[in-house]
């Protein structure tokens, strides 16, 4: 079971004062879906997770952006703006775990039936 958390703060909070792990996961997700001409639309999340139980886990996302793809002679891309924000934001987020005083590893902690679409930074 998911529980959801709507604010970073909120989540950290209970980590530290109530719950057990000392650590989160963190990870960007990039989603890409064709649009119209076919020129991809980008939407960046981030997203914290931890495990609370064995069939429990914590999750709270960010909604970064959403921005049309640039096109390349080799196809379209990540627009270049929508990555420095991603960037900018998982530092600042990274910056909040840290002073919480929380460890951090790369990826999502989900139940094994959950998958996300798209590529994992």
């Amino acid at each position: 079971m998911k529980v959801v958390y709507t604010s970073l703060s909120s989540l950290l909070t209970d980590l530290k004062e109530r719950l057990a792990p000392d650590w989160v996961h963190m990870a960007a997700l990039q989603q890409s879906a064709a649009k119209g001409a076919g020129v991809p639309l980008y939407t960046s999340w981030i997203l914290v997770t931890t495990e609370l139980t064995r069939d429990r886990w914590a999750e709270w996302r960010l909604l970064v952006g959403r921005q049309r793809g640039e096109i390349t002679e080799s196809g379209p891309r990540v627009p270049e703006k929508l990555a420095r924000l991603t960037e900018a934001r998982l530092a600042e987020i990274r910056g909040w775990i840290d002073a919480a005083g929380l460890d951090m590893r790369d990826g999502i902690h989900a139940a094994d039936a959950e998958s996300f679409e798209g590529a994992l930074d």
